[in-house]
């Protein structure tokens, strides 16, 4: 039974990062921002129907600051752990996720969190995250202030495009 169980939950993490990207509102990676400190935006998490285990959260980091600075940890009451991730794509098109200890944010510049790319994964969902509803969720950083905000849950599969 174990072997059955953990391919599938497998496949339902990769399927919570993974996502076409013409589906999905994308930030200029380049972008520069300014400011006084870190401006999160276009805050959204996957939703996920139910008994699904596992959804990712999305959002751009701005720092106006003017040192370096790196989200190292993200806290959701709505799943047993949340896990700084990135995906990357191999030479030979093996799709991985890579746990990471923090995402950094260059001064005047945004650090993009989206599907295919730097996420936060939610692992262990307490309830269903439905289309439309919101949740709360509080980013830590290395050196600037906490941040909660809310987070809008929305379907992967609907066009979201503009919200921002």
């Amino acid at each position: 039974m174990k072997n059955i169980v953990f391919p599938s939950f497998i496949a339902l993490l990769a399927a919570a990062c993974s996502n076409e990207r013409s589906e999905v509102a994308h930030h200029d990676q380049d972008a520069t921002c300014s400011g006084d400190g870190i401006v999160v935006s276009d805050a959204w998490i996957r939703a996920a129907r139910p008994g699904q285990p596992t959804s990712a959260a999305y959002f751009a980091l701005c720092n106006g600051g003017e040192s370096e600075d790196a989200l190292v940890s993200f806290t959701f009451s709505g799943a047993q752990a949340a896990e700084l991730h990135a995906t990357s794509l191999s030479e030979d098109a093996t799709v991985s996720m890579t746990p990471t200890d923090e995402i950094a944010v260059s001064p005047g510049k945004v650090a993009i969190l989206e599907p295919e790319g730097q996420h936060v994964m939610l692992i262990g969902l307490n309830a269903p995250l439905v289309d439309g509803e919101t949740s709360m969720a509080t980013l830590s950083f290395r050196n600037a202030p906490d941040v909660t905000l809310e987070f809008e849950i929305r379907d992967a599969a609907s066009d979201h495009q503009n919200h921002n």
